[in-house]
């Protein structure tokens, strides 16, 4: 193994113990000698890579969540309903696989720092939905709406079905994802009847 790789795998495996530990016992009570003690490395070692605990956690957030928004940044440019399709598929296989980033966000809400990353995230989902919303009403796929609002509750629609998966375990990441196009698509498609 090259000292590129190694140093990635150790990156890896960094990020992955203090996803570990945030998701257990929350950013707030989580210590940089703990990270450190369980990568391996020394505490001195660990701040010549992350200048402090903040920095480490927006790092670990951008490495969970890159995967995701590659997936879904392009599916306006594709045919408005099958882009719904999947991008309501993708979040709900995205944040069931990122399930312990969630526990994160959920713990720990209320992290000044945190804040502008879950604003932008929000953002960048309600503008991909919303082009696709505007798209399918441009080519005639969707009927007239108010695109805003429609975005928003479809965002609502996905995060509740993710909730409901993670926190009581109920339904299968497929079939909730089929249901819940089949629902928005029903509500929203110029030809449903």
């Amino acid at each position: 193994m090259n000292q590129r790789s190694a140093k990635k795998t150790q990156r890896t495996e960094l990020l992955n113990i203090a996803l570990d530990l945030f998701s257990s016992k929350g950013y707030s009570e989580t210590k940089m000698t703990e990270i450190a003690r369980g990568s391996g490395l020394s505490v001195g070692a660990l701040y010549l890579r992350f200048k402090n605990k903040e920095e480490l956690c927006l790092e670990l957030i951008k490495d969970q969540t890159k995967d995701f928004v590659e997936r879904v940044q392009d599916l306006p440019h594709d045919d408005p309903a099958e882009a719904l399709k999947k991008y309501i598929q993708v979040n709900l296989e995205c944040s069931f696989k990122k399930r312990q980033l969630l526990s994160l966000f959920f713990k720990e809400y209320n992290l000044p720092f945190l804040k502008p990353l879950r604003t932008n995230f929000f953002k960048m989902q309600h503008r991909i939905i919303t082009d696709i919303l505007v798209a399918g009403v441009k080519r005639g796929v969707f009927r007239p709406m108010k695109v805003n609002d429609t975005a928003v509750m479809i965002f609502a629609s996905i995060r509740g079905a993710v909730l409901l998966k993670i926190i009581f375990g109920i339904g299968d990441i497929k079939k909730m994802g089929d249901s819940l196009f089949q629902i928005i698509s029903h509500g929203i498609r110029k030809d449903s009847r």
